[in-house]
């Protein structure tokens, strides 16, 4: 009998496991910031298999769609994974990041002369980054092709998730595929959304009513590293037009002389906002034009006058990370070398603070392991990436 009642509870625990629960979970950002890594640990090693989980098989990796943009699909037991690949150093990637200008946050995208619908919010308001906007319109068929095999297996339990511009897709996904359910479309599944050094990818109506909707009920998480520039952008500042006048330019003078860096922009950005919104529209027509010319027709929508991005998700904030003076290659090292470099790993002594190491993929897997997995952290082998 008490082994009978050992199995239910046994099979009990691993049901229980197999479902997405609220709550920020550290072994689920632990394991998919190490999927997230997939795409660096291909591309230096042309294998994944030291750093994804093993209980994590991946069922599909996507062409290369639209500007530079890769999606894999994973499978652990009854739980799917869909994880957008970030920022390469393709020019075609980098376009889609600075295609920044806002469209509404529904409306209909011409690819090809055909017309996609769109829809990631239902506030009139609500507005969204033009190139992550398309990237989702171009990914859209094979992601929803990709759900329908998942549910056909009985996984309706899945994670979204990304590293940089891979976590802006994860996040702008989820609301993608969020409104489809609203509308009948794979109502059985819910999602849950971990981002890692995300940029922003809407206003602050989109924002309001993604984190409303997939924040507030702990379904959502941008994990951060207050060091890492690329959340901050595109661009944010506080929306109060209150400093005109001798107001603005004794606040000005003030600011100047404290060094406030933040408390400047947020006074000077809304004031310049016409100017800025026109200059940032108007150069994303070339863009548009340059995107039609190199990768596929396109007629978007007309750009919205809002320059004022929003982070969604709850934010968990990591420690910024400890850079090494030395960029190292464990690969090339000794076993005694391995276990000096292990005794210096805190690299607290040092002042440069590579800003794009704060952005590495790995140091974002290495910050998680030290923050919540201390012994885990110890015994790495691999403590820096030759890309440090």
């Amino acid at each position: 009998m008490r082994i009978v009642i050992f199995i239910l509870l046994l099979n009990l625990s691993n049901y229980t496991f197999a479902q997405l629960r609220e709550g920020f979970e550290p072994s689920e950002a632990k394991s998919l910031i190490a999927v997230c890594n997939s795409y660096t640990f291909q591309k230096l090693y042309g294998s994944d298999s030291l750093i994804v989980p093993k209980e994590f098989r991946k069922v599909f990796t996507s062409e290369v769609i639209g500007m530079d943009n890769v999606f894999q699909v994973y499978e652990s037991d009854n739980l799917g994974v869909i994880s957008f690949r970030g920022s390469t150093n393709k020019t075609s990637s980098w376009i889609e990041n600075f295609y920044s200008a806002m469209i509404p946050a529904r409306g209909v995208i011409k690819i090809d002369s055909e017309n996609i619908n769109y829809k990631f919010a239902t506030n009139k308001k609500a507005a969204v980054h033009s190139g992550y906007a398309l990237t989702i319109a171009l990914l859209a068929p094979q992601i929803i092709e990709q759900i329908n095999k998942l549910n056909s297996k009985g996984i309706s339990n899945i994670f979204l998730t990304g590293y940089s511009q891979g976590g802006a897709l994860a996040h702008l996904s989820r609301a993608y595929l969020e409104n489809l359910s609203d509308d009948g479309q794979f109502a059985q599944n819910v999602y849950k959304t971990y981002a890692f050094g995300n940029p922003m990818c809407g206003n602050k109506e989109f924002a309001d009513e993604y984190n409303f909707k997939y924040s507030d009920n702990n379904m959502s998480y941008s994990i951060i590293n207050p060091d890492d520039l690329v959340p901050k952008l595109p661009m944010n500042y506080q929306e109060e037009k209150n400093a005109y006048g001798h107001l603005f330019y004794k606040a000005w003078e003030n600011l100047l002389i404290q060094g406030d860096v933040p408390k400047i922009k947020n006074l000077i950005i809304p004031v310049l906002e016409p100017l800025l919104t026109t200059y940032i529209n108007q150069s994303n027509l070339l863009i548009e034009r340059i995107i039609s010319i190199s990768y596929a027709s396109i007629e978007m929508p007309a750009y919205v006058k809002d320059i004022n991005y929003f982070q969604t998700g709850t934010i968990q904030q990591l420690e910024p990370f400890s850079i090494s003076e030395v960029q190292t290659n464990t690969k090339k090292m000794t076993r005694k070398e391995k276990k000096k470099m292990k005794s210096d790993k805190d690299w607290n002594d040092n002042k440069q603070k590579q800003s794009i190491s704060q952005h590495s993929p790995y140091n974002y897997y290495i910050a998680i392991l030290k923050k919540y997995y201390s012994e885990e952290y110890k015994e790495l082998d691999l403590l820096h990436l030759p890309e440090n």
